[in-house]
């Protein structure tokens, strides 16, 4: 149809990428302060000397019912000497969580986010500077592209060597209630975790999501299903635990028939 349009000079081929301007500013006390200030209905960037800009402590921070920013209460870090006013607004959470993995890779650095010996340090020579991703579906058109922007702009600057931030994606699958359905408050099929640890054990609950199937499929929850993981467990700790709680493991060597048991178990592990 579109190659029709286009050679009968019905329409041009246009390519709708639904970028939208991205909000980025936030209300509440808890976010980065942006380093800007206002003078004369102009504003400006604070000298990089005077970085980072960290917010004034408040012991109120509740939202007044105005629609001014948290920010305005503390009146004597608003107000500067020659007449000039902070900015108010704070970042939201994208702010740190576009660019953690840079900063952990050179955490004690006092002079940058991360220097360039330790970047090269931890990049490979593929494009990407993180080997995997995970992250789930809704990340692709929230953190995954907003990590992808800040991740440019900070190569298109030269701050850091690589174009792309992250080298392979996988999204993991949800975990659904019981019903089949995602989890939610609303509709009541929300399960609580510290309930399964309580009866089952964490072993059993790390060990039951691994057996649910593949990390990328959706996959509905089985209460029920921890009963066999448990009872696995149990028969594994009996191999090493004697009923009286003590270690069943000698210093005696392995016979023939335990060494061939061990090496099929070690060829079917990797093999799987």
């Amino acid at each position: 149809m579109i190659d029709w349009l286009d050679s009968n000079n019905k329409g041009k081929r246009r390519i709708q990428y639904k970028l939208r301007d991205w909000l980025f500013s936030r209300q509440r006390y808890w976010g980065e302060p942006f380093p800007i200030i206002w003078k004369d209905g102009h504003h400006f960037a604070i000298a990089e000397s005077e970085l980072p800009l960290l917010a004034p402590p408040l012991d109120d921070y509740k939202p007044s019912g105005t629609p001014e920013p948290i920010l305005t209460k503390a009146t004597e870090w608003v107000q500067l000497p020659d007449g000039s006013l902070r900015e108010t607004n704070t970042m939201p959470q994208w702010a740190g969580s576009c660019w953690y993995y840079l900063r952990y890779c050179d955490p004690s650095n006092t002079k940058r986010f991360i220097s360039h010996e330790a970047e090269a340090y931890w990049t490979s020579e593929k494009p990407g500077m993180v080997d995997l991703y995970v992250g789930g579906t809704e990340h692709a058109v929230l953190h995954l592209l907003y990590a992808r922007f800040w991740h440019k702009v900070l190569f298109d600057l030269g701050q850091v060597t690589t174009p792309e931030p992250f080298q392979k994606l996988v999204n993991q699958g949800l975990i659904l209630g019981e019903d089949g359905q995602k989890m939610s408050k609303s509709r009541g099929n929300v399960v609580n975790p510290d309930d399964v640890l309580a009866e089952f054990g964490a072993d059993a609950f790390r060990l039951y999501e691994m057996f649910m199937g593949p990390l990328t499929a959706t996959k509905p929850w089985q209460t029920a299903g921890l009963s066999g993981t448990h009872r696995f467990l149990k028969r594994t700790w009996r191999l090493y635990v004697n009923d009286d709680g003590a270690l069943a493991v000698s210093d005696a060597a392995p016979s023939a028939a335990l060494v061939r048991a061990w090496h099929r178990t070690l060829a079917k592990v990797t093999e799987d």
